[in-house]
Parts: C-alpha cells; structure tokens; sequence
C-alpha cells in the first residue's frame, strides 16, 4: 500500500533555477536552485548538489545538499550526511548524520509529557 505523504507532487529539476518563493500543500523534491523560500505543508527534500537560500517550512526536511537559511519542521528534520546547513532549527524532532555540517541554533518544540499508563506499587508509597 502507498503511503500517502510519500507522492511527490512538485520537482525542480537539477538544471534548474527559482527565484521567488514557493508555496504549495503537498510534497517538493528539490535537485537544483532555489533563491526564496520553500513553505508547504508536506514534505521537503534537498537532494544532494541542491541548492536552497532561503527559509524552509514544511512537515519533515530530509536535507542533503545546502541549505543557507533557517529551517521550521512540525514534524522531523533530518540532515544527511553530505548535507549543509546554515541557519536555524525548530522542529520537534532532528537527526543529524555523521558528515553533515550544521551552523546555527537548534530549538526542540515542547512537547507534554505522557502520563504513565501503569501504577507502580511503591509509587503511592512514596508520593503519598
């Protein structure tokens, strides 16, 4: 069965080059360059040799080529191991692989803390 989020609904090709912000709902591949920022509510990915300046909004960030801007994810961003990234992190989730250059700030978005389902004995004991 297919996944949904894993169509890709818009590509820029390795050849080319945009110059303007894009917005969209669905899912980018980015292979060549863009100068503006990338804002959907889908996946983005920067394949390796792409080239992004500009800030990044999406779902999850797979980057593996340079990204010069910061960088905004509800869900995960993961930076592969040729990728580089300057510019700032929110997301709630980051993986950073061995071989990625990352220069900026990170910020984990909070997330509340889950109840524990199970009742130890020695916890009413001690919290009494």
């Amino acid at each position: 069965m297919k996944r949904k989020d894993s169509s890709i609904n818009t590509i820029i090709g390795e050849n080319a080059t945009v110059n303007g912000d894009i917005k969209l709902a669905g899912n980018i591949v980015v292979n060549g360059k863009v100068n503006g920022d990338i804002e959907t509510k889908g996946i983005i990915r920067v394949l390796q040799g792409a080239v992004i300046i500009g800030k990044l909004v999406g779902k999850d960030l797979h980057i593996g080529g340079q990204v010069e801007g910061n960088v905004i994810a509800s869900g995960k961003v993961v930076l592969g191991d040729r990728s580089m990234l300057h510019g700032d992190v929110k997301a709630a989730q980051i993986v950073i692989e061995e071989g990625a250059k990352f220069e900026g700030k990170c910020d984990m978005q909070n997330r509340p803390v889950a109840k524990p389902s199970v009742k130890s004995e020695n916890s009413e004991v001690l919290f009494k």
